[in-house]
């Protein structure tokens, strides 16, 4: 690594191996971020009484540029100059030489804060009213009546505008009840009249834990060319939002794209606004700077995920059929979330899970608070809403009397894509093999003996009559399975971040090398993708390269993390590679091939009516989980995980099996807030397949949860609603089914008491008339 990295005019993209905490310059400052104390009020000032020399402010002031990011969800700032927006907003970047330095010089600080905010500065609508009160008995002009009205309206727009707190929502009604009219109460009926209804609220904020490089920037100047070495994901969304604050042109900014882990959506987003901070003092010093959020900031503005809550009612008849689902979603998106609109709509597309409700009414929202942004790994946004409708359709087995397997095989979405006719639905998913994935699963993980053995045992321990009514050392442990089932959607069609639009070119060149230009893959797909190629091709393994060099200006448009989409990057890798294969031989060289799946999203999904066919490709899953509770340590121990995956073709059997297992440990990580499950005995299997190979490595994400909910529901005999969990879960909801059935028995006991007391007062009474 160079001493100093300077950016020249024609030079490229450049994609390093190195952290960029790692990195170091001569004569290279430092930075800390001065972030709000509060969170609501008017920011005044950020001072120092005696900054040494070598050390500054830097504010909104010193924004070369525009200080506002444009989004898809309105304006954020660079750095507050106004209203503050959460409690710990930045506000300015301390720079200076000495880190040691800089930390005593933050203590001393002086900020000034107006803990008014801009909407107590507006006039009122009360106000405005009142003052048409007051004049009621003058007579008013129409020009003063026009005046007043229009005062009204300008307040109510401006408090819309800014104010308001819906950022985004989605309201999907779907099914022969609204047919006729779209008014809420044909539901309503359905509910009414249904033989079974159960009415629940989940909520979720499981955030898969990050043990990489905090986020940051490296920045530096030379004349007005400016070196940006940061962990983006995000290539041209950090280009165009640095050429507007900097106030320079797109061809003036290079870009070293450093070694990045994290998949949160803020680290997608929010990187940008930390690699302009960085860049700003660095233009104000003169120095190159570098600002590394420390662990803490990672964790409580980067990686926090806001509650997700979703409540679902459902109507099933007699027969075990679905007949309706009414599900209203809330998201806390924070004080502002460019993927606002399309978390939701992936969570109401994904609310109803695999099965096919005829009637379906869906209200997702998202709302802005006043807490730091949420961040939702992209690919993982549907596990929410699986979390939800899994955990749900287990409540319901309990009320119909079916097993989950049973009631499952009832109520699945079965649409086969080959056949001109397909069922009417809202979102159309091509789940191959449903049936006999889970016929696999219960199989593998005799799931249906055991489901029976362990419901007997909580129902005997709910009557009372059992050796787990008062848990103590010497009862035996409490047991419990859970059964999920769940698909991933590959390449989301809807998407307004994304727009669809992904995009692979491959160049046969004059020495017969194939060159396939995309951002770096791993490597797994690396040597997954070099096969393929060769194979259609007819050419030698050693021929296949990846160029992953990009002019400035000619980076992609999407996130890079779209790029790690084996299923659809694989479709579009072997189109171009059938198109060189019928090259005419009298064609030169270099021959360049380019496609996309821009096409494709026209015909099958429709944005308008928000409905059709969503993604690219799905997989699924099914996982099955049983786990026992120490009746001592009133903690649960995970007895076996066993999981059953259709995701197409397998292209490399260990490197998907590393993946599902790497999954696995993941989310067994983040079900507990404080602590860590875990489990050694895990079974993983692979539904044989000849299609096209889909994404697989996020579908742990989507199934384990349930499970573990639904294994904990079970062992405990009562309703496991949210996660993560916390250490000590397991005991209080252990206490609290112990005071519900004492409560119950005293219930029951007093009802027979006063039956008893009746019956006797009016034998009495029989009997004094007889004497009479």
């Amino acid at each position: 690594m160079p001493k100093a990295l300077y950016a020249k005019k024609n030079s490229k993209v450049s994609f390093q191996k190195e952290f960029y905490s790692d990195l170091t310059m001569d004569d290279m400052y430092f930075a800390m971020i001065v972030r709000s104390p509060v969170s609501e009020g008017i920011v005044k000032s950020v001072s120092h009484p005696n900054l040494p020399d070598g050390y500054s402010l830097v504010t909104a002031r010193d924004v070369p540029g525009s200080n506002l990011v444009d989004t898809s969800k309105g304006k954020i700032p660079i750095f507050c100059e106004g209203n503050i927006s959460y409690e710990g907003e930045p506000l300015a970047l301390l720079v200076g030489p000495d880190e040691a330095v800089l930390q005593s010089l933050f203590d001393e600080l002086v900020l000034t804060i107006d803990t008014n905010t801009i909407e107590d500065y507006l006039p009122d609508e009360f106000d405005i009213n009142a003052k048409a009160v007051e004049n009621s008995g003058k007579k008013q002009t129409k020009k003063e009546l026009k005046i007043q009205n229009e005062e009204l309206k300008n307040i109510k727009e401006i408090k819309e505008e800014f104010f308001s707190d819906k950022l985004a929502q989605r309201i999907i009604k779907f099914g022969p009840c609204f047919e006729k009219s779209d008014d809420e109460s044909c539901i309503e009926k359905i509910f009414e009249e249904a033989k079974y209804v159960a009415e629940n609220e989940w909520r979720y904020a499981l955030k898969t834990p990050d043990y990489g490089e905090p986020n940051g920037a490296m920045c530096s100047w030379k004349e007005n060319y400016v070196t940006i070495s940061t962990p983006t994901q995000w290539l041209n969304n950090l280009r165009h939002t640095a050429s507007e604050a900097l106030a320079i042109p797109p061809e003036s900014i290079t870009i070293r794209k450093t070694t990045s882990t994290n998949r949160g959506t803020n680290s997608i987003w929010y990187n940008s606004i930390i690699a302009c901070q960085t860049a700003v003092a660095a233009k104000k010093t003169g120095h190159p700077v570098k600002l590394v959020y420390t662990r803490n900031e990672q964790e409580k503005f980067l990686n926090k995920m806001q509650p997700i809550s979703i409540r679902n009612k459902t109507a099933v008849n007699e027969k075990g059929v679905i007949e309706a689902m009414k599900i209203q979603i809330e998201v806390d998106a924070g004080f502002a979330n460019p993927f606002a609109q399309e978390i939701i709509d992936r969570l109401s597309i994904a609310s109803c899970g695999c099965y096919n409700p005829k009637n379906t009414f869906i209200t997702a929202t998202a709302k802005s608070s006043l807490n730091p942004a949420s961040s939702v790994d992209i690919q993982l946004i549907d596990s929410a809403a699986f979390f939800a409708v899994e955990n749900q359709i287990n409540e319901l087995c309990n009320k119909c009397n079916l097993t989950p397997l049973e009631f499952r095989q009832k109520n699945h979405l079965n649409i086969d894509f080959t056949k001109r006719k397909i069922p009417k639905a809202q979102f159309l998913f091509e789940i191959e093999k449903f049936n006999e994935t889970i016929e696999a699963l219960s199989k593998q993980s005799d799931f249906n003996r055991k489901y029976a053995s362990y419901r007997l045992d909580a129902m005997n321990w709910k009557l009372g009559s059992g050796p787990k009514e008062y848990v103590s050392v010497f009862s035996s442990p409490m047991r419990g399975i859970g059964f999920s089932c769940a698909f991933e959607g590959a390449g989301y069609y809807g998407s307004e971040i994304y727009n669809g639009s992904h995009t692979l070119e491959v160049t046969l060149e004059t020495d017969s090398v194939l060159t396939i230009h995309c951002p770096p893959v791993s490597n797994s797909v690396h040597e997954i993708w070099r096969g393929i190629a060769a194979e259609i091709l007819n050419i030698p393994l050693l021929c296949v390269k990846i160029n992953s060099l990009f002019s400035n200006g000619e980076e992609p448009p999407l996130p890079e993390n779209v790029y790690s989409n084996i299923s659809i990057m694989t479709s579009l890798l072997k189109k171009c590679c059938l198109a060189i294969k019928r090259r005419k031989p009298d064609e030169p060289l270099p021959f360049k091939v380019k496609k996309k799946t821009a096409a494709v999203k026209k015909t099958e999904w429709n944005n308008e009516t928000f409905s059709g066919k969503p993604f690219h490709s799905t997989s699924f899953a099914a996982a099955a989980i049983e786990l026992e509770i120490n009746p001592c340590t009133y903690r649960e121990k995970l007895r076996s995980i066993n999981l059953v995956l259709n995701g197409g073709k397998i292209l490399n059997i260990q490197a998907a099996t590393s993946t599902v297992k790497l999954g696995i440990q993941k989310v067994l990580s983040s079900l507990l807030e404080d602590d860590k499950v875990e489990c050694k005995n895990i079974k993983i299997s692979f539904m044989q397949s000849e299609k096209d190979p889909s994404q697989i490595g996020e579908l742990v994400h989507q199934v384990i949860p349930a499970a573990y909910t639904q294994a904990l529901t079970q062992a405990l005999n009562c309703t496991i609603n949210s996660l993560p969990l916390k250490t000590d879960s397991l005991y209080k909801k252990i206490k609290e089914q112990k005071a519900k059935i004492k409560s119950q028995k005293e219930q029951e006991a007093e009802q027979k008491n006063k039956e008893q007391t009746e019956k006797e007062e009016t034998q009495n009474e029989n009997s004094a008339v007889s004497e009479q």
